[in-house]
């Protein structure tokens, strides 16, 4: 499908593509009285926090002011999705979409397929009621809207093709399946617990109500919340156990929204059947390389730089030019088993990237792949390699700091590790965490925290400075 077409598709229903949040928000300033702000922002807290107002919020969305300022925000989700699962429909029939809202998307599918036919399902009576009215005004014949909330209500027909689009997996908040332990990321086979859960993010009975009016050969095509392993694998064994199978396989999408990169998904496209030995739904975690890198610039990488235990195997510094600016690179290796890559452009930047010594080509590839692509801005380049710049005063940034799984094998590797403190606390269900303070080689002291939900971090601190990770330890233990 041609980008234009879902381009002019997206600006029917008024919705605009903003580059930052900056601009975004001013739109929405200047688009809504104080007192629809407040009120949006009131409602859209109150289903955040738990406190039972989806419908009110739906219901709030689909009005004429708010609903093109409020899903302007997601323009990058729409702009992606929408020809990623029309992309999958070439051969149905008759498609149910499952959650459809005020059907910004199932109207698309039905303009890019006039000769199939279209259910949007929604338990928003006025979400339902806008898409009605919209199919009305482009004389979309072949798609029709109905209320509807599942498992409550019967879904009428039968369908080939069943869509749904972050519907099944509401509870946001919810982690999922937990981990064996605080040490692992593989979950153990616990059919009670799959059903507790399943029961409790409502996936199973909404699941259940669905493949009641699947065909025998039909296809669901699912994009859902779970990027956090512990949802999907959720989510993942709730098809499987209902004999779905996956027809591809299940890919991740990344889309900007306001200007910062989302990854979410997968996209499953899944058929009752046995499975094919030539696609497998993954349990593992992914490992992102460069999710081991910690990146600072600026006083942060000078303080940080000058901090690190550096030993005498250094490179010699290469020169590189930018204009009429000259700067330099060098690289080397910590007395802790890290390694670093070092940039500096005269009176303009200074970037440092901290890994494993093992990701020491990575992180010079990284450094002379941007320095070489000489058509875009300097500026451009660099913030590929640094985002952004930390923030805080810099003598209070470590010297190396990682919130991603890769944190987990970066505290395995430290070399002449020595435990100083450590709890792991255990709940009744038995979930998991873990805190331990200590030290290592190249007078490091380190805080490493793990759970059975995915989460790891490290941080890393000079012996001078270990005092902050003990306060930290403390606080977070309980302990005197």
């Amino acid at each position: 499908m041609a980008e234009l077409d879902i381009v002019r598709h997206l600006a029917q229903w008024g919705l605009r593509r903003f580059p930052d949040e900056a601009s975004y928000y001013a739109w929405q300033r200047q688009s809504l009285s104080g007192e629809r702000l407040r009120l949006l922002q009131q409602t859209a807290q109150t289903r955040h926090d738990g406190g039972g107002a989806d419908q009110a919020f739906y219901d709030l969305a689909a009005s004429p002011d708010v609903l093109p300022v409020l899903y302007s925000q997601r323009y990058g989700y729409y702009h992606l999705l929408g020809p990623a699962i029309a992309n999958v429909l070439e051969k149905a029939q008759r498609v149910l979409d499952v959650g459809c809202g005020v059907g910004i998307l199932t109207t698309w599918y039905a303009t890019c397929f006039p000769s199939v036919t279209f259910l949007g399902i929604d338990r928003s009576l006025k979400s339902i009621e806008v898409a009605r009215e919209f199919a009305q005004a482009c004389h979309l014949e072949n798609v029709s809207f109905r209320h509807c909330e599942i498992p409550q209500h019967e879904i009428p027909g039968t369908f080939d093709t069943i869509v749904s689009t972050q519907a099944l997996f509401q509870s946001e908040s919810d982690p999922g399946l937990p981990s064996r332990s605080w040490t692992t990321f593989e979950r153990a086979r616990d059919e009670q617990q799959q059903r507790a859960l399943e029961e409790r993010t409502g996936i199973g009975p909404r699941l259940d109500r669905l493949l009641q009016v699947l065909e025998p050969t039909g296809r669901v095509v699912l994009f859902e919340k779970a990027v956090h392993l512990g949802r999907r694998v959720l989510f993942q064994r709730a098809l499987e156990a209902r004999e779905c199978v996956p027809i591809a396989d299940p890919q991740l999408l990344t889309y900007l929204e306001l200007g910062e990169p989302v990854e979410e998904g997968p996209l499953y496209v899944m058929q009752r059947g046995p499975a094919s030995p030539a696609v497998a739904i993954r349990e593992d975690v992914r490992h992102d390389p460069q999710q081991g890198l910690y990146r600072c610039q600026g006083a942060h990488a000078d303080f940080v730089y000058a901090r690190l235990p550096k030993d005498e195997a250094h490179s010699e510094k290469v020169v590189v030019k930018f204009g009429d600016k000259q700067g330099w690179y060098e690289t080397g290796r910590t007395g802790g088993g890290l390694g670093y890559v070092r940039l500096m452009i005269h009176e303009t930047f200074s970037g440092l990237l901290v890994g494993l010594m093992e990701m020491q080509a990575l992180m010079l590839e990284l450094v002379r792949h941007e320095l070489t692509q000489g058509q875009e801005p300097i500026e451009t380049r660099l913030a590929r390699i640094w985002p952004e710049p930390a923030s805080g005063p810099p003598e209070e940034a470590p010297l190396y700091e990682n919130h991603f799984p890769m944190a987990e094998q970066v505290w395995r590797k430290l070399p002449d590790r020595v435990v100083l403190r450590q709890q792991t606390d255990e709940e009744a269900e038995g979930r998991q965490r873990h805190i331990e303070y200590g030290r290592c080689a190249g007078n490091f002291h380190y805080l490493y925290w793990a759970n059975t939900f995915d989460q790891r971090q490290i941080v890393i601190l000079d012996q001078e400075r270990s005092n902050l990770l003990e306060s930290y330890y403390s606080e977070a233990t309980g302990e005197a």
